[in-house]
């Protein structure tokens, strides 16, 4: 193994650090893995690549990838993500797509799918362990049924004599997926997250 950054440990240990720095703008995360990259190829060059203990000596004295991230993210004027548990990521993802099937109860429906969407947006954006760039992105995505379902419903509406029932209820699928795309980008992050904190 000529290449030292080919290593299994450096590359589990780039990865890790990779997660742990995505909250960090791009650029200065792009410059931090760069210069660290450099950093153990120069080390590790006077090494010979099959000692794995003296790969593992050089990553050591580099300090975790966690505690690396949280003085970049310090520097940057950002928190550390902190992961929450399972169960409350769950409750709060579960209300976040709540709202849409609600939309199709009677009467009460439309109320009681808006205070689901807020209950959930206040959660999302009280939680520690979704990025500033997670949050904003989460919060486009949940509220964009309400323009995507009613732009579907008019395309299909213009596209035959009107619109009906079974009209609205086709463009409903519509809306429904951006909230989706969100919960499942929230999810990710959340199990990416809670891996690097279970590594730590």
């Amino acid at each position: 193994m000529n290449n030292p950054i080919e290593h299994p440990l450096v590359r589990a240990y780039l990865d890790e650090l990779t997660r742990h720095t995505a909250p960090l703008p791009e650029e200065r995360r792009r410059e931090l893995l760069a210069d660290l990259r450099e950093h153990i190829e120069v080390t590790l060059a006077d090494f010979d690549p099959a000692d794995e203990e003296a790969v593992r000596q050089v990553l050591n004295r580099l300090g975790h990838p966690r505690e690396i991230a949280a003085a970049a993210l310090a520097e940057e004027g950002q928190a550390c993500p902190e992961p929450e548990s399972s169960g409350r990521t769950t409750l709060t993802l579960a209300l976040a797509l709540l709202p849409l099937p609600l939309l199709l109860v009677p009467v009460l429906g439309p109320v009681l799918a808006l205070a689901t969407a807020v209950t959930a947006l206040i959660r999302v954006w009280k939680s520690p362990q979704w990025t500033r760039r997670d949050k904003k992105w989460a919060t486009l995505l949940f509220v964009s049924p309400v323009v995507v379902t009613p732009l579907a419903a008019a395309a299909l509406a213009a596209s035959s004599a009107g619109l009906t029932p079974s009209m609205l209820l086709s463009a409903w699928p519509a809306g429904f997926c951006l909230p989706l795309l969100a919960a499942f980008r929230l999810a990710r992050s959340a199990a990416r997250l809670r891996t690097g904190a279970v590594t730590a």
